[in-house]
């Protein structure tokens, strides 16, 4: 009896010893092998499966070094064969976004307070977008939180205007001087205004002999015939025939070098007279750059 006790106690301390050495074994596995346990149990929800809340530390837990995704792709030749390509790809571990910080500026007007906006939404902001809303300066902010001013370039378009110079025998020649003026739907109006307006500094020594005070009222153009409106101070000139006749070839010459009119119907008041001025230049029909 006493040697069959004493085999059971050989027998269970050796069972005990394996016991413990197989829980040690189990906790130093689980050490080392910590990270991909835990992740394991994040990915595969083991506690939500068997019935169990998932613990705090394994929701919280982050992959410290994700294991590579292999993917296989195969590529087949015109004999039968096929030769595979394993291509390994580690991605990479997002690093946590730094809260974003509020930012605060006061916007006076509706074009800023659109630009804070997408701003604080985390979006790209360029001036371009909103350089059809306004014609001057647009204030942007940029992702550092700097606060800029982008001026606005508006778009121009170069325009050929007709003046005139006077040689040192007093014979009036043509002369003609391109200038860059801002585009705009009525671009024959705005060419007409601007050689009322006379030469610019910088642009030699040409000169206007329309006469001062001269205003367009209106413009049109028909079938090729520009007919153009003026007040009253389009009919004298003080410089005599020849300064009526440069008056109207300033005209034709900066009106037909648009591609849509071919000649000029002169009005004066709204009126269509038949001479201009008292030399009796004809302007009873269309002018065109044959005239001259």
């Amino acid at each position: 009896m006493s040697k069959e006790k004493n085999n059971k106690k050989i027998n269970t301390g050796l069972y005990l010893s394996i016991f413990f050495v197989c829980v040690i074994f189990i906790i130093m596995l689980f050490f080392v092998k910590k990270d991909n346990i835990v992740s394991n149990l994040k990915k595969t929800n083991f506690f939500e499966r068997v019935g169990v809340s998932t613990p705090e530390f394994v929701q919280k837990h982050q992959e410290k070094n994700p294991k590579p995704v292999v993917e296989e792709e195969y590529e087949f030749d015109l004999m039968g064969g096929d030769t595979k390509t394993t291509v390994t790809k580690v991605e990479p571990v997002k690093s946590a976004e730094p809260a974003k910080e509020e930012i605060k500026v006061e916007a006076d007007n509706s074009i800023e307070k659109e630009i804070l906006q997408a701003v604080k939404a985390g979006e790209s902001v360029k001036t371009e977008n909103f350089a059809e809303k306004t014609p001057t300066a647009v204030k942007t902010v940029d992702a550092d939180k700097s606060t800029k001013v982008a001026t606005a370039v508006p778009q121009t378009r170069n325009t050929n205007l007709c003046f005139v110079v006077i040689d040192s025998d007093g014979k009036v020649n043509r002369k003609i001087v391109t200038r860059a003026l801002p585009k705009s739907d009525s671009p024959l109006t705005d060419a007409i205004k601007a050689l009322l307006a006379g030469p610019l500094p910088g642009e030699g020594n040409c000169r206007s002999l329309i006469p001062s005070g001269t205003r367009l009222i209106g413009a049109s153009v028909k079938n090729g015939v520009a007919t153009l409106n003026f007040n009253e101070n389009f009919e004298f000139n003080s410089v005599g025939v020849e300064g009526c006749i440069a008056q109207l070839m300033q005209i034709v010459y900066t009106a037909t070098d648009f591609s849509t009119v071919k000649s000029v119907q002169f009005l004066v008041e709204g009126e269509k007279k038949e001479y201009l001025g008292t030399e009796g230049q004809w302007i009873g029909s269309p002018l065109s750059r044959n005239n001259f």
